[in-house]
């Protein structure tokens, strides 16, 4: 009985781990902020050669220049996130292999 809880017990840690592994990569190989952040890059350089002609624009330039930053920082920050679970899920399903090495000694 015990034997059976502890083989379930890996199991169920060894398929977190790889659904972990599995979100992290998907969080790092999907490049949706990517896009935006291009089509952005792309606007600020036409407005800035409008800001070179009329003042009134150099607000909006400005803000979209924090705009990038911002969208930059969300990428960092969605490629470290990925990262993690897929280091979290490395150690889970190490951890996984582990629990059955014990139970079959």
């Amino acid at each position: 009985m015990t034997t059976t809880i502890q083989i379930g017990m890996a199991i169920t840690l060894f398929i977190t781990g790889i659904g972990m592994l599995i979100c992290g990569l998907v969080i790092i190989m999907t490049r949706e902020y990517q896009e935006a952040m291009r089509s952005l890059a792309g606007q600020s350089s036409r407005l800035s050669s409008k800001a070179l002609a009329d003042i009134g624009v150099q607000a909006a330039l400005d803000g979209a220049a924090h705009l990038l930053e911002a969208i930059t920082r969300l990428v960092q920050t969605a490629i470290g996130t990925g990262a993690f679970l897929c280091l979290l899920g490395t150690i889970i399903c190490g951890l996984a292999f582990w629990m059955m090495m014990m139970i079959g000694a």
